[in-house]
């Protein structure tokens, strides 16, 4: 198998690993880096504490080294390095004029109150090295003081003796004086095992349940009710089966819609051929009264028809999505109720608006706009949109005498508000009338046309651009419904 299919393979089998399996590997994965952190800054500093404490071991040694020294030079050897005993974990080198030369960035101070001259030398910082105590009775003793307090220096460092004839003994543990972690550092390593452990504990989480996040976007992003996007069938394996699951209810949903669809439309058109017989009947009625009564009849139960096939239909999810002039298909409506005598108010979006900033080129804190007419386009369904804003204003002529339509939008959204001069309505009922078939008393009936289908119809619309609808009553008296619609479906 090629090398990208197999990691394609492998990739795939990690996605599909599943939630219980993930969430075992992370504890267990914390519990390590924990538990390993911890194993090895306990090693680290018991390591150390051992060192700081071994390391006056290195006192006899150095004492026999500077006697073997001195006797070498007693014997007349006073060139070349003098048989020195063997000695763990350090060496002497042995320097015939002056005391040796210091690597670049060492620094060198004198031990005090010791039988000799000895010298502590030691890269970047120096502590001050300690007197050697009255109590030492030996050379071993005080040099055993001098190893313990160069091995706290914390850095490579080195001790140097002066011996008899002027000739210097250095020596060198590279295990009890070598580099080690200070005090602030060992802080600052357990300040950032601390965050590291946070910052797992914080990512983790959201690693773990991205899968159910991204689940629940893709199940409550906006989509077409005709033809929907399929949830994606990826992640662990208990996401995968939600997935599943849902794209099956949602296709069987589907089915019954279209099927319903085809079933209103079936319905739709053999009512209309009955009531087109009636209405040709009622012509031969000789009673005019009752003639009239008989074709009013047949005007309400058509449009009752009509409604009800038009709030039961998908005729706005049908109807192509293009770019529209909103503004310009909202004036035109009103323009021809007001051609018809209805009152009906349009209020034209206002102006854009900007503050002029001073720059360096002059110009001062000013108001300016522009004048010109804004087409505030969006993209949606002009017919269904017009049928919309239609109703709206039907209801506002029926119920509130007169329509006032106002339009504004942003960068994101188009608003338009289309308020009444009527009583309003009250409270209570403001969430109930989108329902279908909801009248409300002594204003929706059918002597005024009202059918109980108006504002579904209009939700539906408007929910199908993605977009809200609010009912509000106006504090002066009045209806005042909001509709918000996004610029970009």
């Amino acid at each position: 198998m090629p090398r990208d299919g197999l990691r394609g393979t492998l990739r795939a089998r990690l996605r599909a690993v599943r939630l219980r399996h993930r969430i075992l590997a992370s504890l267990a994965a914390l519990l390590l880096l924990t538990h390993g952190a911890a194993l090895v800054a306990d090693r680290i500093m018991d390591g150390r504490a051992q060192d700081l404490l071994n390391a006056h071991r290195l006192g006899p040694a150095m004492a026999e080294a500077v006697e073997a020294a001195e006797r070498a030079l007693a014997e007349g050897n006073p060139a070349g390095t003098p048989l020195l005993p063997e000695a763990p974990d350090l060496t002497a080198i042995w320097h015939a004029s002056g005391p040796p030369v210091l690597p670049p960035g060492w620094l060198r101070e004198a031990v005090p109150d010791s039988p000799r001259r000895i010298l502590v030398a030691a890269e970047g910082a120096l502590l001050p090295p300690r007197a050697v105590p009255a109590t030492a009775v030996s050379q071993g003793e005080a040099l055993a003081t001098v190893a313990e307090d160069t091995a706290a220096q914390l850095h490579e460092a080195r001790v140097q003796v002066r011996l008899a004839d002027g000739s210097w003994l250095e020596f060198a543990s590279p295990r009890f004086w070598r580099a080690r972690a200070t005090p602030f550092e060992l802080m600052l390593g357990g300040a950032a095992a601390l965050g590291l452990a946070g910052a797992l504990l914080l990512w983790l989480p959201g690693r773990l349940v991205r899968p159910l996040e991204a689940l629940a976007e893709e199940a409550t992003r906006p989509d077409d009710r005709l033809h929907p996007r399929p949830l994606t069938e990826d992640g662990p394996e208990e996401v995968a089966a939600v997935a599943r699951a849902f794209n099956r209810t949602r296709d069987a949903l589907r089915d019954t819609l279209e099927g319903r669809t085809h079933l209103l439309a079936a319905i739709g058109h053999d009512l209309r051929t009955p009531a087109t017989r009636l209405r040709l009947r009622a012509e031969y009625v000789e009673d005019e009264t009752l003639r009239t009564k008989m074709m009013a009849d047949i005007d309400e139960m058509a449009a009752m028809i009509a409604a009800t096939l038009e709030f039961l239909g998908d005729d706005v999810l049908r109807e192509e999505v293009e770019v529209v002039a909103f503004a310009s298909l909202l004036q035109s409506l009103c323009d021809d109720y007001a051609d018809t005598g209805s009152p009906v108010v349009y209020h034209e979006p206002p102006p854009l608006q900007f503050e002029s900033v001073r720059t360096i080129f002059g110009g001062g804190e000013r108001r300016d706009r522009f004048d010109q007419p804004r087409p505030l386009r969006l993209a949606g369904r002009p017919s269904s949109l017009r049928r919309a804003f239609a109703n709206l204003i039907d209801n506002a002529i029926k119920y509130g005498e007169r329509a006032h339509v106002a339009v504004d939008a942003d960068a994101a959204e188009i608003t338009v508000e289309v308020c009444d001069d009527g009583p309003g309505i009250p409270e209570s009922e403001l969430s109930k009338v989108f329902k279908p078939y909801v009248r409300l008393e002594g204003s929706r009936n059918r002597k005024t046309g009202g059918n109980g289908l108006g504002l579904s119809i209009v939700k539906s619309i408007v929910e199908a651009h993605q977009g809200r609808i609010e009912l509000s009553n106006r504090p002066s008296g009045g209806l005042r419904v909001r509709v918000t619609l996004p610029r970009m479906l």
